[in-house]
């Protein structure tokens, strides 16, 4: 065998290696990405009792059929239950903390929801900084309450 072949094989197999590791990085980190959010939603699930889950569904359908104050006595207890399984500065918490803030404003206590941001921005500050995206939206959502508590609507 020439060495012009050996030299041709050499370059087609790095070439075929490269172009193994490019597909297999572009296949990897979408999925690698996928497969630790589900293993986190996994022990997170675990970690909750599983009629935490129902009470979010009920909350929201007591919000959409129009009955908030039912909605926030469901929304309460689903917040202290994930407190208690997952702790007061989980992502999860976090996010049911705005949601329920959010309800109390839509259910007239915007004040009341305006202080829960507020309070719940400076946690996010805490636990994320301050460029999160999530502390700035808590931040304009306290905002937007507190403007209607003052009864100023635009």
């Amino acid at each position: 065998m020439s060495w012009k072949w050996v030299l041709t094989g050499a370059v087609v197999a790095a070439g075929a290696v490269v172009g193994a590791m490019r597909v297999k990085r572009v296949l990897e980190h979408p999925f690698a990405r996928a497969e630790r959010e589900l293993d986190e939603r996994d022990r997170t699930l675990r970690e909750e009792h599983p009629d935490t889950v129902a009470l979010r569904h009920r909350a929201h359908h007591l919000s959409e059929t129009g009955d908030l104050a039912g909605a926030l006595e469901v929304s309460e207890r689903m917040l202290a239950e994930r407190i208690r399984a997952l702790g007061e500065d989980h992502p999860h918490v976090l996010v049911a903390r705005h949601n329920l803030a959010t309800l109390r404003g839509r259910a007239g206590d915007a004040t009341g929801a305006a202080e829960e941001l507020e309070r719940l921005a400076l946690d996010m500050e805490r636990v994320h900084g301050a460029d999160y995206v999530y502390t700035r939206t808590a931040l304009r959502a306290a905002a937007h309450w507190r403007k209607e508590a003052a009864g100023d609507t635009e």
